[in-house]
């Protein structure tokens, strides 16, 4: 009975965001099981030479470029959430700017969790060369900075593909279409930004690409949210 109260008190915010972490959690569990095994597996026959690649036999460092599918995939999720569940909440009540603030809720629940998982794919390479006693030299980077930096980028990959799918649910497909750019303009801005060439190895550098990551992502959040306050609730989507 208590927890029944309990559910009866959160607030619709709240609600919004624990009805679609407890709707999406599991595909997240499986997503990283499975790319994960997949990623260290090719990797490990890449290093074993049973798939030819000397790009990725001569580097230290694997794990660093696992992060491109998880983006993809928070990209494909946010492009659903306006399209799959607005209707639905709004119908039973949840205004315009609770779904908002509780899909932001969510978007933050979803980008910690991939850059926790992501941390912990280091020590699983570590033990993965240990076991299979591979000489390779492991050099990471600093982990904050990658933290920091990955949650920033799943958040605008998650946030980019929200503003797609709100683009395309509200308007005509022409002007969705410019949204759809709009949104791929700031991921790819963000992914200029960090970039190998442009990641400079001093604070300051680095303070002002995490800053850029950062407003970029605000932009975005505030560009949907302007959508989203206006959008009205369709029982058939058409393009």
């Amino acid at each position: 009975m208590s927890a029944n109260m309990a559910k009866g008190k959160r607030s619709p915010v709240m609600k919004v965001a624990f009805h679609l972490w407890s709707a999406y959690r599991h595909v997240l569990v499986w997503f990283w099981v499975i790319f994960t095994v997949i990623y260290f597996g090719i990797n490990e026959m890449i290093m074993r030479g049973i798939i030819p690649d000397e790009s990725i036999r001569n580097s230290g460092r694997e794990w660093d470029g696992a992060t491109i599918s998880p983006r993809i995939f928070l990209l494909v999720l946010g492009i659903l959430l306006t399209i799959g569940s607005f209707n639905s909440f709004v119908s039973n009540g949840i205004t315009r700017r609770s779904f908002g603030r509780g899909g932001l809720l969510f978007a933050g629940l979803l980008s910690i969790s991939c850059t926790v998982l992501h941390l912990l794919g280091y020590p699983i390479e570590m033990l993965i060369i240990e076991i299979s006693g591979a000489e390779r030299s492991m050099q990471y980077p600093n982990l904050a900075i990658v933290a920091i930096t990955n949650l920033l980028m799943y958040f605008g990959y998650f946030c980019g593909g929200w503003l797609i799918g709100t683009g395309f649910y509200r308007f005509h497909w022409f002007k969705g279409l410019l949204v759809c750019l709009l949104a791929v303009a700031f991921l790819i801005g963000m992914e200029t930004m960090t970039a190998t060439e442009l990641t400079g190895s001093t604070a300051a550098d680095q303070g002002i690409i995490l800053f850029v990551l950062a407003l970029a992502s605000f932009l975005i959040v505030w560009i949907n949210d302007g959508f989203l306050r206006k959008i009205a609730v369709k029982r058939k989507i058409t393009l």
